[in-house]
């Protein structure tokens, strides 16, 4: 692994992850910072049930198409390596770190499911789509998207390993990701536990 490469590619994710859409939609349609109403998170989950399935339809796609862009951007940056799919990886989870914590918002952002979903359909569409319509399934049947995000963290690490077709780096990268996302869930985790978790019929 071409370490430049690697530490371009997650400086090149990360960026591009720091492009916060719900806080920039809050702040000028309702002139509130997202992270202070609702659930307190920057995604669009929270978007949708404070401000309507507009702006968390919006706030959904900008958050995909963030990590998606420089997961295939690194792969034209670097055409000469043969590494494309760690470095696809590796810019990836800078776009998913870049959305959880962005440097200009104090590093409180979203907690990334949408960036991830965007990296995934970067690397294999057939695999995103497959994550997409796992969460779909999990959110409707538990009713709490907090469920299928937590799940999407866990089950992507542990299919890379035992596929046997990604290497050490995609596999530390997804556990990476794992050990953030469970971090950032935790409050929902808890909010599941005690019943106080707003659930998706309840946003409908």
């Amino acid at each position: 692994m071409n370490i430049l490469h690697a530490i371009s590619s997650l400086f090149i994710g990360y960026l591009f992850g720091c492009f916060q859409t719900s806080y920039i939609l809050s702040i000028k349609y309702k002139n509130k910072d997202i992270r202070e109403i609702g659930s307190g998170n920057a995604g669009a989950s929270n978007v949708t049930s404070e401000m309507g399935w507009k702006f968390g339809i919006i706030t959904a796609i900008c958050d995909v198409l963030k990590a998606f862009i420089p997961t295939q951007l690194v792969v034209f940056i670097f055409p000469n390596s043969i590494q494309h799919i760690e470095l696809m990886v590796i810019a990836g989870m800078g776009a998913i770190l870049g959305h959880i914590y962005p440097f200009f918002m104090n590093f409180r952002g979203g907690k990334g499911i949408a960036s991830y979903l965007g990296m995934l359909l970067a690397i294999d569409w057939k695999i995103g789509l497959v994550a997409i319509i796992m969460l779909c399934l999990l959110t409707i049947i538990t009713d709490y998207v907090a469920v299928g995000s937590i799940l999407l963290y866990v089950a992507i690490p542990i299919l890379a390993f035992y596929s046997g077709n990604y290497s050490t780096i995609v596999i530390t990268c997804t556990l990476i990701l794992l050990i953030v996302g469970m971090i950032k869930h935790w409050i929902n985790i808890q909010r599941i536990i005690n019943g106080t978790e707003k659930g998706l019929r309840s946003v409908l």
